[in-house]
């Protein structure tokens, strides 16, 4: 056989081969391949897609639930042309305290199993990325026990010349309510209560609260409310602010005292940032 047959022979079998994997690779049920939540009919999935997610809120973002108790989450996303959707059933559900409770397969719900605090999120994968969620925060309680104050309702934050005040709707609802306390952390959207401190010394016995112990920048608060047992509830959500002109650390005053004091908080808040103060170890 000469040089020449014998290299056109070996083309032809590796050309077959490469046919019958093709072949073999294009057969079979597509029905398992869905179109991705971020590509409308028609829109080809490869490359950037016009309809995407960029940003998904988990709702409530604090709730109370009693072991043994169910919860149904929201996962509220925002596509780039504004529009929102409940993908709370496509996306993948993270509980980063296994211990307090579960999710159900699909869908949101969570199963509270024993007392504690959880945090929860889910993410949504998008192509080559990912979207992360905002946390919500779950306070398991014995049904048994004193129940925890209901969570601080519609936080609101404003930055002034003299820091940041922060104010909630007043609780009406809990007989036993001592006071509230307000959490805050320089770090965007956190999944994990260790970024958050108190900033209050005492018990805040109604808003507002004027948080004086900030330099520039953002802040992320949240507020939760605790009763005579000393039982505080899940955190409210997380809202915003960004102070400006604002180069020092300052005294706090809340509406229950009206007092004023220079005292210097900076190391104080920084030292509860350094130990991981946690909500769960109210």
């Amino acid at each position: 056989m000469s040089r020449s047959l014998l290299i056109g022979s070996l083309l032809v079998i590796v050309l077959s081969s490469l046919s019958i994997a093709v072949s073999m690779g294009c057969t079979g049920d597509s029905s398992n391949f869905g179109t991705p939540l971020y590509v409308h009919e028609g829109e080809s999935p490869f490359g950037t897609p016009d309809h995407f997610v960029t940003s998904i809120t988990v709702m409530p973002g604090g709730v109370n639930i009693a072991v043994g108790g169910l919860q149904q989450f929201k996962a509220v996303a925002t596509f780039n042309d504004g529009t929102t959707q409940d993908v709370a059933g496509v996306v993948e559900w993270v509980n980063e305290n296994p211990a307090i409770g579960a999710f159900e397969p699909t869908g949101g719900r969570f199963l509270a199993k024993k007392p504690g605090v959880a945090i929860v999120r889910c993410r949504l994968q998008q192509g080559d990325w990912s979207v992360i969620s905002t946390a919500a925060y779950i306070n398991s309680f014995n049904p048994d026990a004193d129940l925890p104050p209901a969570v601080p309702m519609n936080p609101e934050v404003r930055a002034n010349d003299e820091g940041v005040l922060v104010n909630w709707d007043i609780n009406m609802t809990d007989g036993d309510l001592a006071g509230y306390n307000v959490w805050r952390t320089q770090v965007s959207a956190s999944h994990y209560a260790t970024d958050f401190g108190r900033v209050n010394d005492s018990l805040i016995l109604y808003p507002p609260y004027l948080d004086k112990s900030v330099v520039s920048g953002w802040y992320f608060y949240r507020v939760t409310a605790e009763d005579l047992m000393g039982i505080n509830s899940a955190p409210s959500e997380e809202v915003a602010v960004f102070v400006t002109g604002v180069t020092h650390y300052g005294g706090a005053w809340d509406g229950n005292t009206a007092e004023n004091d220079d005292t210097d908080y900076g190391e104080a808040f920084s030292a509860a940032l350094e130990e991981g103060e946690d909500l769960g170890d109210l």
